[in-house]
């Protein structure tokens, strides 16, 4: 029990941290998983993912709530319409945000499901294929490192860069691409500031985050429903916990330091330099790993 609580923290600390930083959580914890020889199943990696949601939360709560507001008050409009001002469910240019929104969450959920089976084989047998993308990501990271930012913010981009966005975070949902590198990326290159472009991609990952959760715990409680296993279940909340606590501390980095330097380069040169160490090491060294493997939990509770 001791180690498994360990190896938990351990997992769900790495996936806060690097979730919140440009070089991909997932490929992290593959790559990692291999390394220590513990098996992260999708099912693990989407409720650590949990973590990184509340953290991102507790940052962008206000930005969060003004979303809701403007969705809230729009789709008032367009249903309890005014006297003399129609059915419009636009008055102003901002109360488009919330609806391009949900269309860039949309294509997210779209290819999150349509690579479902894929993103499961490379969790449980393509580790070098993991590296391979961490590559692909660093190199992706470094040339948009060189693009220059504009000054759009989130009420002033339209439907095309919200849909452009979601298909950058679509794409994140094989290990080893970085949700917040291409999305963030993705939103420079539609001319965004650093600020708004940086803020939209971590709120567009809170709905991506539950959506995922939700889909795959109705996709795994299907056929096997959750085991009443305590332990389990008091290993999967701290991993949650650690996710959460370094979200908080990467979130606040980046807010902190990235903006100030308004520069991804050194994380896209990590991202390289890591994939290339790995791949290296899993094809010289392919039984590479650091204790006995050991079986994690997923959403069904079982081990």
């Amino acid at each position: 029990m001791y180690n498994e609580v360990l190896q938990y923290i351990f997992l769900g600390f790495i996936q806060g941290l690097t979730e919140a930083l440009p070089i991909s959580s997932a490929g992290h914890l593959v790559v990692g998983g291999e390394l220590f020889s513990l098996h992260v199943s999708l099912d693990l990696a989407l409720l650590l993912h949990l973590g990184t949601f509340f953290a991102i939360l507790i940052y962008f709560a206000r930005d969060v709530r003004d979303l809701l507001i403007t969705f809230v008050r729009s789709l008032g409009n367009a249903l309890f319409p005014r006297p003399g001002r129609g059915r419009n469910p636009f008055p102003q240019q901002d109360t488009r945000a919330p609806w391009y929104f949900l269309a860039s969450v949309l294509v997210t959920g779209g290819m999150g499901l349509l690579f479902q089976d894929a993103v499961n084989a490379i969790f449980g047998e393509k580790t070098e294929l993991v590296t391979l993308l961490l590559i692909l990501n660093g190199l992706v990271i470094v040339a948009a490192s060189r693009w220059t930012a504009g000054n759009r913010s989130m009420s002033e981009i339209g439907l095309v860069d919200y849909l452009l966005i979601g298909l950058a975070q679509g794409l994140a949902v094989f290990p080893g691409i970085s949700r917040l590198g291409f999305t963030l990326c993705m939103g420079l290159a539609r001319k965004m500031s650093w600020f708004e472009s940086l803020k939209l991609s971590f709120l567009l990952s809170l709905p991506t985050i539950v959506g995922g959760v939700v889909v795959q715990a109705l996709k795994t409680w299907g056929t096997a429903p959750p085991r009443a296993d305590i332990e389990a279940w008091i290993c999967t909340g701290l991993g949650i916990a650690a996710a959460t606590a370094g979200g908080l501390v990467a979130v606040r980095f980046l807010l902190s330091n990235v903006l100030e330097r308004r520069s991804l380069i050194a994380f896209g040169i990590y991202c390289v330099l890591a994939g290339i160490f790995f791949t290296v090491l899993f094809w010289a060294f392919p039984q590479t790993s650091i204790q006995a493997k050991t079986p994690s939990i997923g959403l069904a509770g079982g081990a």
